[in-house]
């Protein structure tokens, strides 16, 4: 008997999520989120959470999860632009893929070889990172980057680059045993390693990979706003979180890890900063509520989609012997 795709629960979740939040706030703005400026608005401040989020995808999908993503950015863009200015514009790109790529390293070799969980690790690097970059920012203070670097931020260098990382990281996600290995991390790391997946090294690239897209996202972050400043990164892991979870992957990570997921969450947590901005609620006490509230709708929502999706996936038989039933009757 050939086993029919199904489309889960938690497949609609995230696009169902997306259109309600994207249609209500059309709906109360009164039509001005749709404007063709407000929606360019809505692509570029969407551009950095998504190259970032889908890195640290790679860690989420494997239990695990990365909030120095945004001091990390912060390290980067100040290295990066300090660097350009003392000894050429040129040496912007390189320094901060290399940089962001290093601090990943360092945060996956500490994760996977000495056992430290990931969420008390990265919390010590944003509170010890931010003091570092606070430090070098005393002495060598904010800085522009190089005028020559400014055609970073022009559309046509801009969105093609961010449109080729998308799909390459979509595609070593999904079609390749560096995305196969880091779910199947998630699903089950004992069951992982018993089959043969190299464990501690996966996990070490997979944060690698998340810091060099920080990399990535310290270069559109440095063209946007022209170079660095005291407030750079600040609350930016919470945002690529939101992204994460928004989008409805789940925390412990596996299979429910997927690239689309963040593009929508990405989108999302986007579109209510925008739409609050829109109707006046941006500077209130509401603003943050409103997101907290609505992750927790989701992720509820995911959780329990999630677990009908696995009930089924224990039980399928159920639905064979209805079907099959159905198939008698209708020959009767």
């Amino acid at each position: 008997m050939i086993k029919k795709s199904r489309i889960t629960l938690q497949d609609i979740v995230p696009f169902a999520a997306f259109f309600v939040i994207f249609f209500f706030f059309a709906i109360v703005s009164k039509g001005r989120m749709l404007s063709a400026y407000n929606l360019s608005i809505l692509l570029d401040q969407s551009i950095m959470t998504i190259v970032v989020g889908c890195g640290a995808l790679f860690v989420v999908a494997q239990g695990s999860i990365d909030l120095s993503v945004g001091v990390n950015l912060a390290l980067t863009s100040v290295i990066a632009t300090w660097a350009a200015n003392a000894w050429g514009g040129w040496l912007l790109i390189p320094v901060a893929l290399l940089v962001g790529t290093l601090v990943g390293i360092f945060s996956g070799t500490v994760v996977s070889k000495f056992k430290v969980p990931s969420f008390m690790l990265t919390i010590a690097m944003l509170i010890g990172i931010r003091g570092i970059v606070n430090f070098i920012q005393s002495f060598i203070h904010t800085q522009a980057i190089p005028a020559s670097m400014s055609i970073l931020s022009e559309p046509y260098i801009k969105y093609p680059a961010f449109v080729l990382i998308v799909i390459v990281l979509g595609y070593v996600f999904e079609y390749t045993k560096i995305g196969r290995y880091c779910k199947a991390i998630g699903e089950n790391e004992t069951t992982a390693r018993f089959v043969g997946v190299p464990v501690t090294f996966m996990k070490i690239v997979a944060f690698a990979v998340c810091g060099l897209t920080v990399g990535f996202g310290a270069l559109f972050s440095l063209s946007s706003i022209g170079g660095t400043s005291q407030q750079i990164g600040l609350f930016f892991e919470m945002r690529v979180a939101m992204a994460v979870f928004l989008g409805g992957v789940l925390v412990t990570g596996g299979t429910s890890a997927k690239l689309y997921k963040v593009l929508l969450g990405s989108f999302s947590i986007t579109i209510i900063v925008n739409g609050l901005a829109l109707i006046g609620l941006s500077q209130t006490q509401y603003s943050q509520s409103i997101q907290g509230i609505l992750l927790l709708l989701i992720l509820g929502v995911t959780i329990l989609a999630s677990k009908k999706s696995k009930k089924y996936a224990a039980h399928p038989e159920d639905d064979e012997i209805d079907a099959h039933s159905e198939d008698q009757a209708a020959k009767a």
